[in-house]
């Protein structure tokens, strides 16, 4: 594959941060936030914005995982899950408000999948959705609350973040053209 674009650990840092004080802006006052990353991709940019969050508020943000693998629908054309980490909350969801995060949204399906796993494990009184990189091609009419940057690909694209959260500067965005 050829590498189309290259977005750099500051600019990702950079739409944390956004993301960051946007949330910050609508809940300031929320008890029960819970920042939760979408296993595997959502994991290090879940965490990134979890500490963005703590930094800014001086208050402990909750962080949690939810694995879709049994809520995929595309299950049955591939029957055996690669491994990932399993569904941990840090909390009885029941009454809180989440923020599911993920690094990209393409279709919709993912993020559908782990809106069912969350109301498996509970109710909450909110999710909403933070995306890092919203690559467009939507087939499911769902849509980030909270977005760092937009970057319109073709569907057969393939658009693979690295991120560390530890070591964010590090981290980069990469589309590839097949």
């Amino acid at each position: 594959m050829q590498e189309a674009k290259r977005i750099e650990g500051t600019e990702l840092v950079a739409a944390i941060r956004k993301i960051g004080e946007a949330i910050w802006r609508d809940h300031a006052g929320t008890k029960d936030l819970v920042i939760v990353g979408i296993a595997d991709g959502g994991i290090g940019f879940g965490q990134a914005l979890a500490r963005d969050l703590q930094k800014r508020t001086k208050r402990d943000i909750r962080y949690g995982t939810v694995n879709i693998t049994f809520h995929r629908d595309d299950i049955a054309r591939k029957p055996i899950p690669k491994p990932t980490r399993r569904t941990q909350l840090p909390l009885d969801i029941e009454g809180a408000n989440i923020i599911l995060a993920d690094d990209v949204i393409f279709t919709g399906r993912s993020v559908r999948a782990a809106i069912n796993e969350i109301f498996d494990q509970g109710r909450p009184a909110c999710v909403q959705l933070a995306i890092l990189c919203d690559r467009g091609n939507r087939r499911l009419p769902i849509q980030p609350n909270y977005l760092g940057f937009c970057e319109n690909t073709t569907p057969e694209q393939n658009v693979v973040l690295e991120m560390d959260p530890d070591a964010l500067n590090a981290s980069s965005l990469c589309i590839y053209n097949p």
